[in-house]
């Protein structure tokens, strides 16, 4: 008796069926394609953009790449192009340069085309000495060409042997730091004698010093680090009047002061005032009667509207040269993108000093004075100051991230990301975001 009833009570007991409608296998199937999904989100290429500088010192355009731009893996190639649609490169080529760098056995492997319009450059290296491979690379320039696109060409010596493949192309793309002084003046004056209607794009340049020779040879774009580099040459190297009062201001709002106090510096200086009124008269306000008193303007603005355009204005306040426009530009860029990546794991508050951190990270450059001069005048945070004045804290690899994104260092990208706990894939939308924030930020007049 004991045994049988031991046996009874050890027995497995039956299975019952919980899934009786089979969803569980639904859900494990559902859950994952989501798997799969976010992992393919995860490897997307983040899209790298290096800005061209015109002639007369504006963004012209920018260079696009990605880790993945010079892959030999046709899926890696499609995966590129994707990336390039997502970021809706044909439309901005419709209006600025967009410099693609492309491998000439790349063209066929995925939709290129599709990147093309007006302003679309297209970047290959010289063409193959051999007789086959100088056929086939010309048929992709026809190839691109008929397209829409335009032909950019790098690594071609400048001699009698090059008119063939000149010819065919409308940009040339010059290493400047692979030539002696002398050589690459010799290199500028041949194609602006042989090439009349030639562009040249020249890379690489470190200093302000590099561009203006680049400028006094007729090169028509130039790019590299100098462009966030102080100039020497040409600096305020102090804080006029305009800037001071809204450091004032900002300084006021970021202390939580009365509006009426805020208002009250705006009316001792007439150019700021006038811009807040414009302001609060713009269109997008709504207001059935136009607004008259710096006190109303400064009201219906708000906190969080003068805020941000208390820290662009710092960038246009005494001065009209393109090159702070160009600045205000990346430094726009920088900062909304350190807001948006700072939303997974700080505060709105936090978030809003990232804001700032990036916008301010790049007046040193423009005024040509240290950053410990400017932050004098300005009453931020610990954790700020320690990134903009020696790059340390916890706040420090998001500025380095945003710099490494600017200057297309991928290693360096990755290794911020890291420290940072970014995935990719948050990293790239929000590189992505911050650039067509910043463009509809300067269109709107900001």
């Amino acid at each position: 008796m004991f045994n049988a009833l031991k046996r009874l009570i050890s027995r497995e007991p039956p299975k019952l069926n919980l899934d009786p409608f089979g969803r569980e296998a639904e859900q494990k199937a559902r859950a994952a394609q989501l798997a799969e999904a976010m992992a393919q989100r995860a490897a997307l290429p983040v899209v790298l953009r290096e800005e061209l500088l015109d002639a007369k010192t504006r963004i012209a355009g920018y260079r696009f790449s990605t880790v993945w731009s010079h892959s030999l893996e046709p899926s890696q190639v499609k995966a590129t192009v994707d990336a390039l649609k997502r970021e809706n490169v044909a439309a901005f080529a419709e209006r600025r340069l967009a410099l693609i760098p492309l491998l000439a056995y790349n063209w066929f492997r995925a939709d290129y085309a599709a990147l093309a319009a007006p302003r679309t450059v297209f970047l290959l290296d010289a063409p193959p000495p051999d007789a086959g491979g100088l056929e086939r690379w010309r048929e992709v320039c026809r190839s691109v060409q008929a397209s829409g696109a335009q032909l950019a060409l790098s690594g071609m010596e400048v001699g009698r042997d090059a008119d063939a493949v000149l010819n065919a192309v409308n940009v040339l793309y010059l290493d400047f730091p692979s030539y002696s002084l002398a050589n690459f003046e010799m290199a500028m004056a041949r194609i602006k004698r042989n090439y009349p209607a030639m562009e040249t794009l020249v890379a690489g340049l470190a200093g302000w010093a590099e561009r203006r020779l680049c400028d006094a040879r007729g090169a028509s774009y130039c790019m590299g680090p100098f462009s966030t580099a102080s100039d020497t040459e040409n600096q305020p190297g102090d804080l006029n009047q305009g800037r001071m009062a809204l450091i004032e201001m900002l300084n006021l709002l970021r202390r939580d002061a009365d509006l009426s106090e805020i208002a009250g510096v705006a009316k001792r200086h007439p150019e700021v005032a006038l811009k807040i009124v414009a302001m609060a008269n713009s269109p997008m306000q709504g207001l059935a009667k136009p607004v008259a008193s710096i006190d109303q303007a400064v009201m219906i603005l708000g906190r969080q509207e003068l805020y941000r355009w208390l820290s662009i204005g710092m960038y246009r306040a005494g001065s009209d040269a393109p090159r702070d426009a160009v600045l205000l530009e990346l430094a726009l860029v920088r900062g909304r993108f350190l807001e948006l990546v700072g939303q997974l794991h700080y505060s709105k508050a936090e978030c809003e000093e990232l804001f700032l951190v990036g916008l301010l990270s790049l007046l040193d450059a423009m005024l040509g004075m240290s950053m410990a001069r400017i932050l004098e005048h300005l009453h931020l945070s610990e954790a700020m100051c320690d990134v903009l004045l020696r790059s340390e804290g916890p706040l420090a690899r998001y500025l380095l991230l945003a710099i490494a994104l600017e200057k297309g260092k991928s290693e360096a990208v990755a290794r911020y990301a890291e420290q940072a706990g970014l995935p990719q894939d948050v990293i790239a939308e929000a590189w992505s975001e911050a650039f067509a924030w910043t463009d509809e930020a300067l269109r709107s007049g900001a």
